[in-house]
């Protein structure tokens, strides 16, 4: 298991690792106008690490068809389980996820020395914050693994990319609504439960196809 997780830490491509500075773009464009520890606030904060989280994980698992074959062939051919395999992929999600959130932090912190930025640095490390941000990781990345392992990177990862955009919209629709009433009211007062919950079942169902699909899958 161990060496599994090492194996995606030393084969993700360099470049990945300077990806959260796009949050730099994030950060002088829309997110100078966004201040203070309101909800709508905190989502965006997640939701921006949580991107980069994403990003991680999937650029780790980049390759064409063919390659991708090999590789699996390559590891499986070493003296490891297809669920050993499946089970490094799902606690690598909580590594990338915190390598965004410290470079989250880095670059927050940086911002906060050099320019003026209305955060505070008890708002940078909000509990809501790290919690909804590594809900969110594993909501887009339960979505991403399974369509891999059955369809491939490409299709995997477009839909991946589709799935933030309508998560985001809807996380957004449900906050601001004014008529919340039944389950979205209670999402609204309490979003960390809330949201764990939902990232929890997602991901369970999500590792259980996930495991099966690669389990009968011929290489």
């Amino acid at each position: 298991m161990l060496r599994l997780i090492l194996k995606d830490l030393y084969t993700q491509k360099k470049i990945a690792y300077f990806s959260p500075l796009l949050l730099l773009l994030y950060f002088f464009s829309m997110g100078k106008n966004i201040s203070g520890s309101n909800l709508i606030a905190i989502v965006i904060y997640s939701l921006s690490i949580a991107f980069i989280a994403y990003f991680m994980v999937t650029y780790t698992n980049f390759n064409t068809g063919e390659s991708e074959k090999n590789q699996n062939r390559l590891i499986l051919s070493l003296p490891v389980t297809r669920l050993s395999v499946i089970n490094a992929k799902y606690i690598m999600i909580s590594i990338w996820w915190l390598f965004s959130y410290t470079s989250y932090i880095l670059i927050r912190i940086i911002l906060m020395n050099v320019v003026d930025t209305s955060m505070t640095f008890n708002q940078l490390l909000d509990i809501k914050v790290l919690l909804l941000s590594l809900c969110f990781t594993y909501l887009l990345t339960s979505i991403f693994y399974p369509l891999h392992y059955k369809f491939g990177f490409r299709v995997a990862s477009s839909i991946g990319i589709v799935s933030f955009f309508l998560m985001t919209n809807a996380v957004g629709k449900i906050l601001s609504s004014n008529k919340a009433n039944g389950v979205l009211s209670i999402i609204i007062d309490k979003p960390i439960i809330s949201f764990s919950i939902i990232a929890i079942s997602v991901t369970l169902v999500s590792y259980i196809f996930t495991v099966n699909i690669f389990t009968n899958k011929d290489f």
